[in-house]
């Protein structure tokens, strides 16, 4: 049985690959494996066994040397990471007073610890 965003997380690994694809597909309407390689610092053999991981899970469209695309299932969950990151970085930026690389980067360990409600709250306190 494969996870669903609204009753299983998927891991952060996972989560950081499906945020990385949102924000390219945001970009250019696709992702290349390189450049998902680049934007997480890791090499093409990693992101190609984890891009076989979601397309398994339906969160993406995959076959080798084509572009990548999220499924309807996959935006929305790269959706709702890529919320959550944005709504904690700028909480830990504006809120919390850190500089805005270190918000971003406590920002992204953060939403693989809190849930969703738990970001909803942040975020209504928010400025």
């Amino acid at each position: 049985m494969t996870s669903t965003p609204e009753t299983e997380r998927l891991g952060r690994s996972a989560e950081d690959y499906l945020e990385a694809i949102g924000e390219l597909c945001g970009l250019h309407g696709h992702a290349q494996v390189s450049s998902i390689a680049e934007r997480l610092g890791v090499r093409k053999p990693s992101v190609t066994a984890a891009l076989r991981k979601l397309a398994a899970e339906g969160l993406i469209t995959y076959a080798p040397y084509a572009p990548v695309v999220l499924t309807e299932k996959g935006q929305e969950y790269a959706a709702r990471v890529m919320s959550a990151h944005s709504t904690l970085r700028r909480f830990m930026h504006e809120v919390a007073g850190l500089p805005p690389k270190r918000a971003d980067e406590t920002a992204c360990l953060m939403e693989h610890m809190l849930t969703a409600e738990e970001i909803a709250g942040i975020a209504a306190r928010l400025p």
